[in-house]
């Protein structure tokens, strides 16, 4: 087989060329890919995605915040983040109150509820997080964590 007609890593039976196949940005976005959707599924009966489950775990461990400052931290788009606020609220998960120095800006707090449901979230991605990275090794998990830990900082 040529090396044009292998199969892609993670491809399932989809043959890419070279110039994808072993290009580390695109295999970084298909891996981010896959385990996004491996979480949103494991996260489903909880009535959550994996975005909803990193707001509520922002404003429970760290400090009620604005919905700007969530899509920043995140990096959600204001659009996308109002539907996904909306989601959690009528679920009772967060509640949005005026920020007390800028009246254009909402607060996001937890809820109760939202706490619980961040408790059980963050119990889901510890699995998601061990049946994703099963085929590695223990030294190779902490490699990886090493080496994306390394490319989430500013070029020198």
């Amino acid at each position: 087989m040529t090396d044009e007609q292998q199969e892609s890593p993670g491809g399932g039976g989809v043959r890419l060329p070279p110039s994808m196949r072993d290009r580390i940005p695109f295999l970084l976005y298909r891996a981010a890919e896959t385990s996004h959707t491996l979480a949103n599924a494991m996260l489903a009966p909880l009535g959550l995605i994996a975005r909803q489950a990193g707001i509520l775990t922002l404003v429970t461990e760290m400090e009620p915040m604005t919905q700007k400052r969530l899509g920043d931290l995140l990096r959600i788009d204001r659009t996308t983040m109002v539907g996904l606020l909306d989601d959690l609220e009528d679920q009772g998960y967060v509640r949005r109150t005026r920020h007390p120095v800028d009246r254009r800006a909402y607060l996001i707090h937890p809820t109760e509820s939202g706490h619980a449901a961040k408790a059980e979230a963050v119990r889901i991605l510890d699995e998601q997080q061990r049946l994703f990275l099963s085929p590695l090794e223990a030294a190779e998990r902490q490699q990886l964590l090493s080496l994306l830990i390394r490319l989430q900082q500013p070029p020198a």
